[in-house]
């Protein structure tokens, strides 16, 4: 097998690297603001959920179409969460500097509940980029996907942990990995994603999630 033939997995492998090199790039100059994180990630998924199915067009291209298209809502939901992370941060700064009875218990509490908040939080921007809906939609939608794929969302939550774990065991990719990371752990978990959300796609009464894609 010809090593550098177009179509041979090392050559495909290498194509798919150099889009997840470009859609890091992409995302973190779009996240620059702070502000458009919501809509930056927004339109990576956009593009990943596209990749994922083969379907994707130019790269560049489809993300700032993503975007666009998803600047509001995505910067609504990225409000959203950045609130509920500051009420997180402030809980667990509370806990280690104010003296509070059963303070150990009260800090598991947290961990599960921020763990939760986290398995959630991986399907709200794909939800937004996958699903035509309102804000609060995508957000119900994202907690009820959540649940009702538990596993699932437990294997995301894990992917999740990946960049720590080779950090911990290979201190020396710090200086590349959280790059990479942007779009390389999004780009796993849609892996998972595109299965979950197959399972909706035929859905499209109202109130339930649509299968018109954006």
């Amino acid at each position: 097998m010809d090593l550098f033939n177009y179509n041979s997995p090392f050559s495909r492998f290498m194509m798919r690297l150099v889009d997840v090199i470009v859609l890091s790039f992409l995302t973190l100059l779009c996240c620059l603001p702070i502000i458009t994180i919501g809509a930056a990630f927004s339109a990576l998924y956009y593009v990943l959920l596209k990749m994922v199915r083969d379907t994707e067009g130019s790269i560049v291209r489809s993300y700032f179409k993503g975007f666009k298209d998803n600047f509001v809502k995505g910067t609504m939901l990225w409000v959203i969460m950045a609130v509920i992370i500051f009420l997180l941060y402030m809980d667990f700064f509370l806990l280690s500097n104010v003296g509070m009875d059963h303070s150990d218990l009260i800090r598991i509490l947290l961990l599960i509940m921020s763990a939760f908040i986290i398995m959630v939080g991986n399907y709200i921007f794909p939800m937004q980029a996958q699903f035509e809906n309102t804000v609060w939609g995508t957000i119900k939608k994202s907690f009820l996907v959540c649940v009702m794929n538990l596993p699932k969302s437990l294997l995301l939550l894990l992917i999740m942990a990946c960049p720590l774990v080779i950090l911990l065991f290979f201190p020396e990719t710090v200086y590349f990995l959280p790059f990479v990371s942007v779009a390389a752990i999004p780009y796993l978990k849609t892996q998972i994603l595109v299965r979950v959300f197959d399972r909706y796609m035929p859905e499209d009464s109202e109130g339930e999630i649509s299968g018109e894609t954006q």
